[in-house]
């Protein structure tokens, strides 16, 4: 009875002992062609970045070649990638786009179904960088500028010294010796003046920028309404020359 115990575990240790073997074998192959997918998509995913910024600084048709990404691919596999191919990629042909597609077989270490290797791809889509400008440009057009009620310019700094009324009360009699900023002389308000001329000793109001004088220190031409509008929206309106030059 003995001996018969011994032999049968020795029959069922010969029979489990290559099915466990096996099935060790299968899972680290399993865990070796999971680390080569691995791999090949972290380098995929470098040589798409790599191309997308190169053509936007060079738009150079060598980006559009499979075999600049064979290459490129080589480089990052340690000269492994020569198992790799680019045949159903797009590269650059709408809107800019690269539309990597690898594929790639991994061998096996014995035939599975009359299978030598198992066949994978691997796929990475990006755009060509090319928006700098563009989005410079947007950036312009979204910004807010500023406008006056009355005023022909717009304004992109709400501190523009145009835009802060400083009001000076001098007599009338010296207005024919003062200038504006312009250099234009001072003349009369129609809305506060109603047409009647101030007499020579009588203090009248005026601003730098302004070409008008006041007899009402209270006069609406005195007050001025800033409103925001986008830039886009400023129409024929030319930019002011302190401030329209330059964002502040």
């Amino acid at each position: 009875m003995k001996k018969k115990e011994n032999g049968s575990m020795t029959v069922e240790a010969s029979i489990c002992l290559p099915v466990f073997l096996f099935a060790m074998i299968l899972i680290g192959y399993l865990g070796q062609m999971i680390r080569c997918q691995d791999e090949v998509q972290s380098a995929l995913s470098r040589v798409a970045k790599e191309a997308a910024a190169e053509y936007g600084m060079s738009k150079s048709n060598t980006i559009k070649s499979q075999a600049y990404y064979l290459a490129k691919m080589s480089l990052y596999l340690e000269g492994s990638a020569g198992k790799i191919t680019f045949f159903q990629s797009r590269l650059l042909k709408e809107n800019d786009e690269i539309d990597l597609i690898a594929g790639f077989r991994v061998k096996t270490p014995f035939s599975i179904f009359s299978l030598g290797s198992c066949q994978f791809r691997q796929r990475v889509h990006t755009r060509a960088f090319t928006g700098v400008e563009r989005r410079e440009k947007e950036n312009e057009k979204d910004c807010v500028v500023y406008l006056t009620e009355t005023g022909t310019v717009y304004h992109r700094s709400l501190d523009c010294s145009y835009l802060k009324l400083t009001i000076s009360k001098v007599l009338y009699r010296d207005l024919v010796n003062l200038r504006n900023s312009s250099g234009g002389k001072y003349k009369i308000c129609e809305r506060c003046c109603h047409g009647i001329t101030p007499q020579d000793g009588e203090e009248v109001y005026i601003t730098i920028y302004g070409d008008r004088y006041h007899k009402s220190r209270t006069c609406s031409g005195l007050k001025r309404t800033i409103r925001e509008i986008m830039l886009s929206q400023v129409g024929n309106r030319a930019p002011c020359s302190k401030c329209g030059g330059k964002e502040k």
